[in-house]
C-alpha cells in the first residue's frame, strides 16, 4: 500500500469531493467573438528577426534568464523578455551580458544597432543599445 508521499496528488484526493470553477455560458459564448490580445507563447528572436528591427527601440520587461539548448545541443543562456505584445527569448551575448545582472521585471529599450565583425574568430558579434527605463 501506498503511503501519503508516495501517492500523486491526484490519488491523495481519491474520495472526497473536490471543486473547480468554469466560467458560465455567457462567457464561454462570448469566447468566438474575443481578440487576440496577447501571445504567451515565447518565441526566439533570430538575428533575421532582429535584423528586421534595426534600430528600432523595443521597450519590453526583462524576466530573467533560462538555459535553451542551440543546433549543438550545447545550453546558451538567453534572456527573457516580455513587451505589450509578446514574449520573447533572445542569445546575443552583448544583450544577456547588459542585462543578466538586472532584477526580474526591470523595465528596459533594446536598439538593436547590427553586427560587427569579430577580430580573433570567425563570425560576427551583434550590438545592442539596451537602457534601464524608469
Amino acid at each position: 500500500m501506498k503511503t501519503t508521499e508516495d501517492k500523486t496528488p491526484v490519488q491523495q484526493l481519491a474520495g472526497q469531493q473536490v471543486s473547480f470553477f468554469i466560467p458560465n455560458t455567457e462567457e464561454l459564448g462570448q469566447l468566438e467573438n474575443m481578440e487576440d490580445k496577447f501571445s504567451l507563447t515565447m518565441k526566439y528572436k533570430t538575428a533575421e528577426d532582429w535584423a528586421i528591427l534595426k534600430d528600432q527601440e523595443i521597450r519590453c520587461y526583462y524576466m530573467g534568464t533560462k538555459e535553451i539548448p542551440n543546433d549543438k545541443e550545447e545550453l546558451v543562456t538567453c534572456g527573457v523578455f516580455v513587451t505589450k505584445d509578446e514574449c520573447f527569448i533572445a542569445g546575443g551575448k552583448t544583450l544577456v551580458d547588459a542585462v543578466r545582472q538586472l532584477p526580474t521585471k526591470s523595465p528596459i529599450s533594446i536598439t538593436y544597432r547590427g553586427k560587427k565583425a569579430n577580430k580573433t574568430v570567425d563570425g560576427s558579434t551583434m550590438i545592442f543599445d539596451v537602457k534601464t527605463l524608469g
